[in-house]
């Protein structure tokens, strides 16, 4: 897993900070952008191995917008989609199936609630 590289996209900078100081200690590359725009443009110059991306940025669905542009664009990228939708509405947007993901346009569906080790976990199934 060492030398792996993790593009982290979020605009919550304590989240980014956080996470990527475990990943980091775990061995893995970090990169953050702290909006979609920023990882568009992130992605034009980094090759990370996957992506984690915020669902809600400057909009409600600005990680649904960007996780499908970066699909369309670099559809081998795996993408991890975190949010706090469910805590913050009481509403429940993870997929059910693998249909569901994919029209999220999503390797995987984390809770921002999830540990770093949770996220750990689920990089190494998508870049292992």
């Amino acid at each position: 897993m060492a030398g792996k590289h993790v593009l982290i996209v979020d605009d919550d900078m304590e989240f980014v900070k956080l996470y990527s100081l475990f990943l980091r200690n775990k061995g893995l590359e970090v990169s953050a952008a702290y909006s979609a725009a920023e990882a568009r443009t992130a992605l034009e110059t980094l090759t990370p191995d996957v992506v984690v991306l915020d669902v809600m940025m400057e909009h409600f669905d600005s990680g649904f917008n960007a996780s499908k542009a970066i699909k369309e664009k670099y559809p081998q990228l795996p993408v991890i989609l975190m949010t706090a939708i469910g805590e913050e509405t009481g509403l429940d947007f993870r997929p059910r199936s693998d249909e569901e993901r994919e029209l999220m346009h999503a390797d995987a569906f984390l809770d921002k609630a999830a540990s770093p080790e949770e996220l750990l976990t689920k990089i190494n199934e998508l870049v292992a």
